[in-house]
């Protein structure tokens, strides 16, 4: 009986899972390449990552969703380099904001109106965030909006060295359809926030954490699309990852709602109603991995899917899809996927341990390591009910700053 519920839902399982995470973009700062319809000294590369395409077995989510988060974190590193490495830029844009109208991205991107303003000293910008709780000040700011109009399509806060143990961080907030409207009808707000707890100085992480790397939050609010009954339905999430043991090992976990009333079954019995039958409660799709980021980067991963709670501390029970079937642990290799339904005691030496990737599912559904506040007011790591349910009134675009100085437009 078991084997039978596993073949008859693990296809729909696999296709919700397509729509969560085959939502990927990375961007390039390519400061030598030539300017179109603007003489704005900075030009941008839009890069689109294709969806994910992989057969039910394979657990394809697992590398995309970190494909997507890793290319988030790119983005950030990237236009900072290429801010940087434009001397005339730096000239114009410190202390004072620099402006462009009808600024073209090119391959498939939107025309925007750009603002710049950097080394804003005394006078920092300060956005909120679903992720820290205390003001965090930041000296740097871009902004993107969809020419001629007053909607927003990117901000990014940042410091010179967002990697600063026990720093600000930097702040990315994106919608992928008014980026590139010809590719994406996503209409979510995505909010990127990368952060490096402060694992010498904080007496907290200090004892319990000594090889804490980067940690990379990202939340979302709003359909991941508006061309399919998932894309509408998706319309909360975050996902965590977590650099450790000195950037050896890539800890990752996530919780997904998906609307309980979401029609997925329309020529069915359970017409209206999402994964899990037969109710029409919110469901939360969870995973967690940890990978070896040396030899065959080596992947142990779990997930479970529940109707109407993230059950914290996880049981045996929310370790299965909606109550029927069990497919942990997975595992992977550089390849691909190996195999699923793996006993704990079964995981190979060379994966990380079973009881690993438990302890880290396990904190799903909770505040985290970080509880309450890592001693800088982040709590990074939060995937409570509460949290994911919320993240609606709190993941938004800011309010644009204005007070920031001479304006200077430079097309």
């Amino acid at each position: 009986m078991k084997s039978q519920k596993r073949s008859s839902i693990l296809p729909k399982v696999v296709l919700a899972l397509l729509v969560f995470f085959g939502i990927t973009a990375g961007f390039k700062f390519n400061p030598g390449s030539k300017k179109e319809n603007s003489q704005f000294p900075l030009s941008l590369k839009f890069k689109l990552l294709q969806p994910l395409h992989a057969s039910a077995d394979e657990w394809g989510f697992v590398r995309q969703s970190a494909t997507w988060a890793r290319g988030n974190s790119l983005f950030m590193d990237d236009i900072i380099a290429g801010i940087q490495s434009n001397t005339l830029l730096v000239l114009l844009a410190s202390g004072n904001t620099v402006t462009a109208t009808n600024l073209s991205l090119g391959d498939g991107g939107g025309v925007f109106d750009v603002r710049l303003t950097l080394a804003n000293s005394g006078n920092e910008f300060q956005p909120s965030s679903s992720v820290y709780t205390t003001t965090k000040t930041f000296s740097n700011y871009l902004e993107l909006k969809v020419a001629g109009t007053s909607n927003i399509a990117l901000q990014f806060y940042w410091d010179d060295n967002p990697r600063l143990a026990g720093g600000d961080g930097a702040l990315l907030i994106y919608n992928l359809a008014r980026i590139a409207p010809s590719e994406w009808t996503a209409q979510a707000t995505i909010e990127s926030y990368v952060y490096m707890p402060d694992a010498v100085n904080d007496s907290t992480y200090s004892s319990l954490y000594p090889n804490q790397g980067l940690i990379q939050t990202y939340s979302w609010a709003g359909p991941l699309g508006t061309d399919s009954e998932l894309g509408l339905h998706a319309q909360r999430g975050r996902v965590i990852l977590e650099e450790m043991d000195n950037r050896t090992v890539f800890c990752f976990k996530t919780v997904v709602r998906l609307d309980g009333t979401a029609n997925l079954f329309p020529l069915t019995a359970f017409a209206n109603k999402a994964l899990c039958q037969p109710g029409t409660s919110d469901e939360y799709y969870k995973l967690a991995y940890s990978q070896k980021l040396t030899g065959n980067l080596n992947v142990t991963a779990k997930s479970g899917w529940e109707e109407g709670a993230v059950t914290y501390p996880a049981t045996p029970a929310t370790d299965t899809l909606c109550g029927l079937t069990d497919l942990n642990f997975g595992l992977f290799d550089m390849n691909g996927f190996v195999r699923d339904g793996v006993d704990s005691s079964a995981v190979p030496s060379d994966y990380v341990p079973a009881t690993r990737v438990t302890g880290l599912y396990g904190r799903i559904g909770s505040q985290g390591k970080s509880g309450s506040g890592d001693g800088h007011g982040v709590t990074w790591d939060d995937t409570s009910k509460s949290t994911i349910d919320g993240l609606n009134t709190v993941v938004t675009f800011k309010t644009p700053e204005e007070n920031v100085g001479s304006v200077i437009p430079v097309n």
